[in-house]
This record gives structure tokens, sequence and C-alpha cells, in this order.
């Protein structure tokens, strides 16, 4: 009987030193809930139109500079054909009053010999004159008629090119915000893309801990599969975010957190934007 009593009163020691050991050891590490983000790259026209043409769908991989849209570019194109149009006739203006000028000078140079030798009257020397400054005046500003035309053929020409909107990165397509045959504006997106080769896993950190937490730290990450990686610290927040624990009892004063973003390698494409990251902050003394 007496040893049946030893040994329920070990077992109750044993499990009270269990417990207390439970609850007051300090933990090696805290995990961190977090979540996998990266920058959205907005792809957008630079001018008004409906779209002709969509040429990617959601998930799809594109590249720098691939044709991504088409926005109806009827209106660019005739723009064009006008100015060139408009090009060629003032072109064509300036070969002739540059003829015009040449037989103006040869006139007037002709009439200044017989005026110096009194051969000639003063009004036909001024008419010459006259005319020859005229056919000079006529021909720079035809000259200035054929910058004007060029200049505006390249500004069609340009605003045809924005008809074609390009991808500015390598990225996957994340989401399409217009479909074909919708009008469109400037600066409104059409799709957006993400870069999977730069995403990051971002979390909260209590400021109890935050002191723990350096620029290039390595820190573990788990993925929801289980599967574990590593993450090397490029951010740290300087300013405290919001409360994440609210103090109703008005003894102690809320705790708040500073965002952490650690970048992990995924070549593999396991990391996903959205998806939910653990991130495994160790507690030891440095």
């Amino acid at each position: 009987m007496k040893r049946r009593i030893i040994i329920v009163v070990l077992l109750v020691v044993v499990l009270a030193a269990g417990i207390y050991y439970a609850t007051t050891r300090r933990p090696r590490e805290i995990p961190l809930t977090g979540i996998v983000t990266t920058d959205e790259v907005i792809v957008s026209p630079e001018i008004q139109g409906r779209i002709e043409q969509l040429l990617v769908r959601e998930g799809d991989t594109v590249t720098n500079g691939e044709l991504l849209a088409v926005i109806q570019p009827q209106e660019q194109r005739a723009n064009m054909a006008f100015y060139s149009s408009s090009m060629q006739q003032s072109s064509a203006e300036v070969s002739q009053a540059e003829a015009d000028l040449e037989n103006a000078e040869l006139t007037f140079e002709r009439e200044k010999k017989l005026f110096k030798e009194g051969a000639d009257s003063d009004q036909a020397y001024d008419q010459a004159r006259t005319a020859y400054d005229g056919a000079k005046a006529r021909v720079e500003a035809l000259r200035k008629q054929v910058q004007a035309a060029g200049a505006q053929k390249e500004k069609a020409a340009i605003q045809l090119d924005y008809t074609r909107v390009y991808a500015p990165i390598n990225g996957v397509v994340d989401t399409r915000a217009a479909l074909q045959g919708e009008v469109v504006n400037p600066g409104q997106a059409v799709v957006t893309l993400i870069d999977p080769d730069n995403l990051w896993v971002r979390a909260d950190v209590e400021e109890t801990y935050i002191e723990r937490v350096r620029l290039g730290d390595t820190l573990t990450v788990k993925l929801p599969s289980g599967v574990s990686r590593e993450g090397k610290v490029f951010y740290r927040g300087v300013d405290a975010d919001f409360a994440t624990q609210r103090d109703v009892s008005r003894t102690k004063r809320d705790i708040k957190t500073f965002e952490i973003r650690l970048r992990c390698d995924n070549r593999d494409r396991d990391l996903a934007v959205g998806m939910t990251a653990y991130v495994f902050l160790p507690l030891d003394n440095r």
C-alpha cells in the first residue's frame, strides 16, 4: 500500500514539474504570421482609345517589350497620313519658292549693276530689290512650314506607336483590368504584372522583439505546405504601426508592431502572392 502511495506521489511530482517547466520555460523562438507580397506593375495606355486586341490572359508569362494590347489606330494613322502629305506639299512649295528666289536674285543683281552704271531708274532698282527680299522671306516661311509639318508628323508617329501597349518588365500577368472592346483612358490599368523573382515575405514584429531583428539577418520561413527555406531581412520599419494588442483594461500601454520584409529564393516558384508564410524569430541573446 505504501509503495503505491509513493508511486502516486512521484507521478504527481513529475507531472507538476513538467507543468511548471512547460509554463515557465522561455521559448527559443516565436512564430510570426506573414504574407507573401510584391509590387504590382500597372500597365496602362498613354492615349485614349478602344482596345482592338488584348493578347494576354491572367497567368501568362511575358517578357520585357512584349506586345500586350493594341488600341484602335485609325485616328493616329489618319493624322500620320495628313501630316506626311502636308510635309510633302510644303517641300514642293519650298522647291518652287527657291526657284523663284534664284530668278529674283538674278534680276536684282542685273538691276543693281545697271543702277550703278546710271542706266536704270530708282523705281526699277527698288522693285527688283523688293521682289528679291520678298522671295527670300517666302522661302524662309515655307521652310518653317516644312519643319512644323515634320514635327507634327513625328508627333503623329509617336501617337501611333502609343496604340501598341508593351510589357515594361519580365513578369506574370496578375490581373486583366480591361477587356477587348473597352474604351480606356491614359493611365487606366489594362493589365497588372508581377515579377515572381521579386517576391518577399512581410511580417509584423511586436516592439518587444524588434530590437532582435537587423538588416541582413537570416530567418527561417515556413510555407503552408510545411516546406522551410531561409529568408534574408532587407527592410525593417522605422515607424511603429497600429497596435496589435489593445489594452482594454487601461493598466498597460498598447503593444505596437514594426514591419519587416524578407526576400526568399523563388526559383522553384513555390511562393505566390497572397500566400501565408510563417517567420520564426529566434529569441536567443545576441
